[in-house]
């Protein structure tokens, strides 16, 4: 019965089903389901999304609220707006369906290009990342798609597609900009003159495209509104991140989250020490890893729809692990029960309210699987297969 389930589950004409499926039942239940008391849709990101393109070709401010079309405001690229209006027209159902077929299928096909080094590693992989995937889908987020981006990214270094590649890391940034980090994957790749190059291209190319609608002045007060947004976002709210578990669990205050990011920053960077390991697959796949959990981690805004980053990274560092010891499978036994289940009903409502959320505890396992990702990184074997 399980070989016959895996081998329907490896099935690349079943794994597309699959998805289309998935994204069509969770925007059936956001379409559906009433909406529980809130002064807003559950598909509220969605809207925001949408109307920023109109918002855009009517050269109205992005970044300004809008509380008569949806709840919070826009905080992406006026690149991101413009390219929303590919499905901007189609009704509300459709729009939805599309926007969440795209990062379902950008996750997966992602995953799909790493080199796992166990039979249905793909499989497993898919099957990690599925409750984060219906939380950050249920938000109408773009989660997924980062994810999935920076890993056909990591791809398309591998086999030399530099252009490819920056492409997709840009796009990351004109959606948040968190999608800089994954840019230290260009320091274990040679041509980096070429790749610097390629990356002010595509800079230059996303950032100009709106003029194809919207002209020259229009286009730089939009700029200029967005980074003012940015710079003012200066909240001391600490949600799931580094900084919030070491507020509830040991009182450190929120003014301190800038002196712990840039103890996150030289953790993060301590493992390019290893120059000589930046050819080595295994050392490419772990900083990987850790770009898409660092990101999480150190956002002291993360929300749990953003956990689908730092779960994808952890599958990339457990699914194409060689040898997998004892700790890590502790440590994925640990991500499964308090970061993966946290949120659910598997745990008593009280234990969630008085225990799981003051106490951030759904990003614990991912600090120690960081923490262990570095350790890797420093001890990674330079003699064992480097990638071509």
């Amino acid at each position: 019965m399980r070989s016959k389930l895996l081998s329907l589950a490896n099935n690349t004409k079943f794994q597309w089903g699959f998805m289309l499926l998935f994204a069509g039942l969770i925007t059936a239940q956001r379409l559906l389901v009433a909406n529980e008391g809130f002064s807003h849709t559950l598909y509220n990101n969605y809207l925001i999304f949408q109307q920023s393109f109109f918002h855009l070709l009517e050269n109205e401010d992005l970044y300004k609220a809008y509380p008569q079309e949806h709840y919070d405001l826009f905080k992406y690229s006026p690149s991101f707006a413009l390219f929303m209006g590919v499905i901007a027209y189609f009704p509300v159902w459709i729009g939805l369906f599309l926007w969440n077929s795209l990062n379902v299928f950008v996750l997966f096909l992602g995953l799909k290009k790493l080199k796992f080094t166990r039979n249905n590693g793909f499989v497993f992989a898919s099957l990690f990342v599925l409750i984060e995937l219906i939380t950050t889908t249920q938000n109408s987020q773009s989660n997924a798609l980062i994810a999935g981006l920076i890993l056909l990214a990591f791809d398309s270094l591998e086999n030399s597609k530099v252009s490819r590649s920056a492409w997709m890391l840009i796009a990351t940034v004109f959606i948040k900009l968190f999608g800089l980090v994954a840019f230290v994957l260009y320091l274990f790749y040679p041509k980096k003159i070429k790749s610097g190059l390629l990356v002010i291209f595509w800079v230059v190319v996303l950032s100009a495209i709106p003029l194809l609608f919207i002209d020259t002045q229009s286009l730089y007060y939009q700029y200029i509104s967005w980074l003012n947004l940015l710079g003012n976002d200066h909240s001391n709210e600490l949600k799931f991140s580094v900084m919030g578990f070491l507020n509830s669990w040991f009182g450190v205050p929120a003014e301190f989250k800038n002196y712990i990011l840039l103890l996150g920053v030289f953790l993060f960077v301590i493992p390019l020490i290893k120059i000589k390991s930046y050819k080595v697959l295994r050392y490419k796949q772990l900083y990987t890893a850790s770009v898409l959990l660092w990101v999480v981690l150190f956002n002291h805004m993360a929300e749990s729809a953003t956990f689908i980053l730092a779960v994808t990274g952890i599958s990339v560092w457990y699914f194409t692990k060689n040898e997998v010891t004892l700790l890590d499978k502790f440590l994925m036994l640990l991500t499964v029960l308090f970061t993966l289940l946290s949120p659910s009903d598997i745990y008593p409502e009280f234990i969630r309210k008085m225990y799981f959320i003051p106490y951030t505890v759904k990003v614990i396992p991912c600090i120690l699987v960081w923490l262990k990702i570095n350790f890797e990184l420093l001890i990674v074997n330079e003699k064992i297969k480097k990638s071509s």
